[in-house]
């Protein structure tokens, strides 16, 4: 007859980490403490061959000494296994390009709650956000962002309609130009919120660089110097197009 039991588990995933072989490192050594090192698994699969190794450092020198095909440098997946001999404490983390999941199980409550919990503030130093806190935050700054970007056409077209209703004012010389204008400014601002979106996502995605480090600092500084020229033509130009917006209005009221 078996004999009943209980475990404490513990999961998340987290969404935006940037990992290089430093902090995937120190996540290697966090993670699995309190169980020996003999009982620690860390691999890889490329293609359909699966690559495992004791450390990280192992590994990656076990891959770049394989038949392996592609870029060896460039990691699409990692995972870490690490679970003692009475089956009490356990560890997984699963890494992609895109999000990490970590479970923590065993039966001492307090390790497992421990363990989680110093996996997640690693994972949040290191650009990670919880998934679940995640779901209503996104829908709010995705309302607030159409919002914004909505805004100034709203604005535009306004004007425009302002000016084509006053009554004592003389017909403007080409009515067509202000019912186009405000669709100008609106597929400009659905353009360049589209380009700026881009280039900021790309200087924020998550990273998986056991091979090397990733830059650190606010998304600016990470940014390539074309992204950072590409979003310095953006200003210009919306700075230009609100300067002729002003030109056109105070020609029409003349």
């Amino acid at each position: 007859m078996s004999v009943p039991t209980q475990q404490t588990e513990v999961r998340a995933v987290y969404l935006g980490c940037r990992l290089g072989k430093s902090e995937l490192n120190r996540l290697f050594s966090l993670a699995p403490e309190g169980i020996p090192i003999a009982a620690i698994s860390v691999s890889t699969q490329r293609d359909s061959t699966r690559y495992s190794a004791v450390t990280l450092d192992d590994l990656v020198d076990h891959v770049r000494n394989s038949n392996a095909s592609g870029n060896l440098d460039k990691w699409d997946n990692l995972a870490l296994e690490a679970a003692g001999s009475s089956g009490d404490r356990k560890v997984s983390i699963n890494i992609d390009t895109i999000r990490v999941e970590t479970q923590v199980s065993g039966a001492d409550a307090t390790w497992v709650h421990g363990q989680a919990a110093r996996i997640q503030l690693f994972l949040k130093g290191a650009g990670g956000r919880d998934e679940r806190e995640l779901s209503g935050a996104r829908e709010m700054r995705r309302t607030g962002k159409i919002f914004l970007l909505s805004m100034p056409a709203f604005v535009v077209l306004f004007l425009a309609l302002f000016i084509t209703g006053l009554p004592d004012e003389p017909e403007p010389s080409n009515p067509r130009m202000i019912g186009y204008f405000p669709l100008v400014v609106i597929a400009f601002l659905v353009c360049a919120y589209g380009i700026a979106f881009t280039i900021i996502s790309r200087a924020s995605r998550a990273l998986l660089c056991p091979t090397a480090e990733v830059p650190h600092g606010s998304w600016w500084s990470r940014a390539s110097n074309g992204e950072k020229i590409a979003l310095g033509a953006l200003l210009v130009t919306s700075g230009s197009l609100l300067v002729a917006a002003a030109t056109l209005g105070k020609d029409l009221v003349k």
